[in-house]
């Protein structure tokens, strides 16, 4: 048996290995955890939804690394360019922040009166007309008072596509009627959605700003 007071070399060996372990989990750890943080995309760790801190700048400011293609393309007065981690870029009003819900994409109002939708999907058969028309024929089911609904051809970026318009009844009854316009198009092997909802007594006001993000947006990913 060792003297009082005494430690045995063996002991204090293994106790500077399990510190030395212990320490290097720890920074193991937090370089996982740095890198899951990368990316810049809303956290899908989270509620669905999720809104992300809104996009500041000044009127015609570019916010973001957007690609040469959109360089030439200044935002409005009260507008700025925002270029989204999801691969593109368009003007929104000022004060809009950015929410994801799914596969859909949000640039919101104070509020949300006035919504900005973008989704990035694979191509459908048929096309943009036939995605639209499809949607119509579920217009009913998926957007309670569906009515006032027409679905035509346009273009967008010199492709075909399809603009689809329809009122309904709204989220609930105190929000009132809304106004929704909606264009769909296939660029480069990827289908593009973008559309604009807003209450139906503001419905010239939310033109504008569908006018303005589908005539400002540009692909800057891949």
């Amino acid at each position: 048996m060792s003297a009082p007071g005494k430690r045995r070399p063996g002991a204090a060996l293994i106790a500077a290995l399990l510190v030395a372990a212990i320490a290097g989990a720890g920074v193991s750890a937090a370089l996982l955890t740095d890198d899951g943080e990368r990316g810049g995309r809303t956290s899908t760790s989270g509620a669905a939804g999720q809104p992300s801190a809104p996009a500041s700048a000044t009127p015609g400011e570019r916010t973001g690394t957007a690609s040469p293609s959109s360089d030439d393309r200044p935002a409005p007065a009260g507008y700025h360019v925002v270029t989204d981690p999801e691969g593109f870029s368009l003007a929104v009003p000022l004060g809009f922040t950015r929410k994801v819900e799914g596969p859909r994409i949000f640039y919101m109002s104070p509020g949300e009166t006035f919504r900005i939708g973008i989704k990035i999907a694979e191509p459908e058969s048929g096309g943009p007309l036939a995605v639209h028309q499809r949607a119509h024929a579920k217009g009913p089911g998926t957007n309670p008072g569906y009515r006032d609904a027409e679905v035509e051809i346009t273009s967008q970026h010199g492709r075909q596509g399809a603009l689809w318009l329809f009122t309904w009844d709204g989220f609930s009854p105190a929000e009132g009627p809304r106004h929704t316009r909606d264009l769909c198009w296939e660029e480069d092997g990827r289908l593009y959605d973008v559309w604009v909802s807003s209450p139906v007594r503001q419905a010239d006001e939310a033109r504008g700003y569908f006018d303005t993000a589908v005539s400002t947006f540009v692909r800057t990913g891949g």
